[in-house]
């Protein structure tokens, strides 16, 4: 290896000192050009955003003038309010119940009185809305328990024909209320149910004829024979199709459909027997009571809710708990269903209360 000059290593070493410092000069250049560059760009943003700010203060906003929506002159509907699934004379206890229902000929008389206040405050709402031309009070059955299960001979408040005319004066009352208190024509479509026959088991071809509540509702027309405003439609069949606002509604106590439980409720059945019965008839609805359930299922069919409520054959049977109700429906000639809504007959505190005791 040659030998080299130590002047010459010292210089080299000069050199290669001078080449790093140069290289972080040119780094350190770089770095505040970067910033600089950054720092411009954020002053132009900066400018801008005070450019748009300055505008929008100098802009007068120019309001649009929106106008209340009013009532179509001459607009009408009818509001439909069935009574289904009283069950009056059955006796229900909070004990027997998990404390969510109690249930006697009292508070059955109760629950009646507060259905016909609730059907004459939604009338009034709704005719803010638009007017309520009609009433129709479809009478769809189970009205009465009556004696088709052995063990309600025993614990039933009433006998059958005792209930017949515990609920004729039930309906008359309320019947009478809302002819005093407005001056609606009411329209009354009845239905069977499966409770108010008179055979251990149901008949299909003659059931009416085997009905405690088709009789009661014969009574019911005679008595108001001559009073205008009162118009029975008794029916003999299974269904009660009468046309309401222009619309077919198809009016049945429910006990038609079959249900055998199911994560899906009753709504998968219940659209397979309406498209079915759709196909000899078409309806715009169907309206029925039967499971003790309010559900709308817009736009073609309501199942309405039970005024008894919550028995212990609901518990038996794993039910849904569902607060005793009856329904307000609302139908628009154009738009069909325009409302649905339950009518609460007890207070959910009282319920809470008979819970806590129970």
């Amino acid at each position: 290896m040659k030998k080299r000059n130590p002047k010459d290593l010292v210089n080299d070493a000069k050199n290669e000192t001078n080449e790093a410092d140069v290289a972080k000069a040119q780094a350190e250049a770089a770095r505040w050009k970067k910033l600089r560059k950054e720092s411009l760009a954020r002053e132009l943003e900066l400018e801008r955003r005070l450019d748009v700010a300055l505008a929008i203060e100098a802009e007068t906003p120019i309001p649009i003038a929106f106008g209340a929506s009013k009532q179509p002159v001459g607009k009408r509907v009818a509001a439909v309010v069935p009574a289904t699934d009283w069950h009056v004379e059955e006796q229900v206890s909070a004990e027997a119940t998990d404390g969510k229902n109690h249930f006697d000929l009292a508070e059955a008389e109760r629950r009646i009185q507060r259905f016909y206040a609730g059907v004459l405050e939604l009338i009034d709402y709704q005719n803010y809305q638009a007017k309520v031309a009609e009433l129709w009070h479809p009478l769809l059955g189970d009205l009465m328990s009556g004696y088709i299960h052995e063990e309600l001979m025993e614990t039933n408040a009433l006998s059958p024909t005792e209930t017949v005319v515990f609920l004729q004066e039930m309906l008359i009352g309320g019947i009478d209320l809302i002819l005093k208190k407005t001056r609606l024509p009411i329209f009354l479509p009845t239905c069977v149910g499966n409770h108010g026959r008179t055979t251990p088991k149901k008949r299909i071809k003659t059931s009416y004829k085997n009905s405690y509540e088709w009789l009661m509702y014969r009574f019911l027309a005679r008595y108001y024979e001559k009073r205008s405003r009162v118009r029975f439609m008794i029916g003999k069949g299974y269904h009660n199709i009468q046309t309401v606002m222009g619309r077919r509604v198809r009016f049945h106590h429910g006990d038609g459909l079959r249900y055998q439980g199911g994560v899906g409720g009753i709504s998968i059945p219940v659209n397979k027997a309406v498209a079915q019965w759709d196909k000899v008839l078409p309806c715009d609805f169907d309206i029925f009571g039967h499971w003790h359930t309010f559900l709308p299922h817009y736009p073609k069919w309501i199942s309405c809710g039970s005024l008894m409520g919550y028995s212990e054959y609901s518990v038996e049977i794993k039910a849904e708990f569902q607060h005793p109700t009856q329904t307000f429906i609302v139908i628009d000639q154009a738009y069909g269903l325009v409302d649905f809504r339950p009518i609460f007959l007890t207070d959910a505190k009282g319920l809470t209360e008979l819970s806590a005791a129970a």
